[in-house]
């Protein structure tokens, strides 16, 4: 009995690891860079990479690479141009910064561009910083593409996903700026240059929504009288938690980008993609809410789709491997007629763009 007993502790004992560490990894904060090929041959206009999963897909898509230097390079990538069985050759349609060199380690990057909205696409912008709980929080600020560039009229806020950054909302900026549209593009708590939670771990967007909500407030003292809010990823559910709340300014419309609908489904994905059976990761939210105080009830989007009053235009892709496609698509059939317009790429996590371009630039 007593071999039982002491069987049993050490079994609760690591399941309660597992599901600490498992808790761990959803609410850490990371925002490290990672090149995991390397670069084969770059000759002639086109760039010769290992063919894998993300190397020999269509679409557009951004090559970063480590430079002797220690700065980063970049290059935007166009379609495959040729390979064998081991390699693929894409055209290099635009080299931003340094020179794609044989050997060099690099990265495929879905958000295509770095540096400034400036810098990567030619679009003025101002720095910024938003007045929030924890403090000032970086943004960028584009005014219109209208004659004067005005600030006034809707916004477009621009809100990033996990551990992610400004630079994710790049993609949108050309199709905002060309609809007249000001952009404020927000960094928020635990970001690069802006101030950390408490306790130096990621909520999940339990507590990060409040800098969507003085976000909003900042671009009423601007002089934004309504705004549009377009998140991506963790940033969906930022954005549909801050509606909810009653933002300061009516919300004219609503872009979801590869959203989380329902943090438990997206975890039980995760967790089986690392093995976990689904009671490991049921123990592995309570640890979390326990941890943050947040409850994941409260992000299961889709039982608050029959009162969304706000138009929505909703992306998801049929590939993504990070959050669970079906709250999203349970949200976009639970809510009111005619209120959510829904765009499906064959792509992976929030990359429609990538895959599609044309397709993601409709109003």
């Amino acid at each position: 009995m007593a071999a039982a007993v002491a069987l049993a502790v050490l079994a609760c004992a690591a399941l309660g690891g597992i599901g600490w560490y498992f808790s761990d990894v959803a609410t850490e904060v990371a925002h490290g860079d990672d090149y995991p090929i390397t670069i084969v041959d770059a000759a002639n206009g086109t760039v010769t990479l290992p063919r894998n999963a993300h190397t020999a897909r269509p679409g557009t898509w951004g090559l970063v690479w480590k430079e002797r230097s220690g700065r980063d390079g970049r290059a935007v990538l166009g379609r495959v141009t040729g390979g064998d069985a081991r390699t693929v050759v894409r055209q290099v349609t635009a080299v931003p910064q340094g020179t794609p060199v044989k050997g060099a380690r690099a990265s495929i990057d879905h958000w295509v561009y770095g540096g400034d909205p400036k810098s990567a696409l030619g679009i003025d912008f101002e720095n910024v910083a938003y007045p929030s709980k924890l403090g000032p929080m970086p943004a960028w600020l584009l005014p219109a593409a209208a004659p004067g560039g005005g600030l006034s009229g809707t916004w477009v806020i621009g809100v990033h996903g996990h551990n992610s950054d400004k630079a994710e909302t790049f993609r949108a900026m050309r199709t905002v700026h060309g609809l007249g549209l000001p952009m404020l593009s927000i960094a928020y708590r635990n970001d690069v240059g802006a101030p950390a939670s408490p306790d130096g771990k990621n909520h999940l967007g339990d507590t990060e929504w409040n800098d969507v909500a003085s976000a909003i407030a900042y671009a009423r003292t601007r002089g934004a009288t309504g705004v549009v809010l377009y998140g991506w990823s963790m940033g969906g559910a930022m954005v549909m938690t801050a509606l909810r709340h009653g933002p300061p300014l009516p919300v004219r419309g609503v872009v979801l980008d590869s959203p989380v609908m329902d943090w438990d489904a997206t975890l039980h994905k995760q967790g089986a993609a690392r093995g976990l059976p689904g009671f490991v990761v049921d123990v592995a939210e309570q640890v979390l809410e326990r941890r943050t105080g947040m409850d994941l009830d409260d992000y299961d989007q889709p039982r608050y789709a029959p009162r969304l009053k706000t138009p929505t235009l909703l992306f998801t892709t049929t590939d993504d491997s990070t959050v669970a496609n079906g709250p999203a698509l349970a949200f976009a059939k639970a809510a009111p007629p005619g209120m959510v317009a829904h765009l499906s790429a064959r792509a992976d996590h929030t990359e429609a763009w990538n895959a599609d371009p044309r397709s993601t630039r409709r109003p």
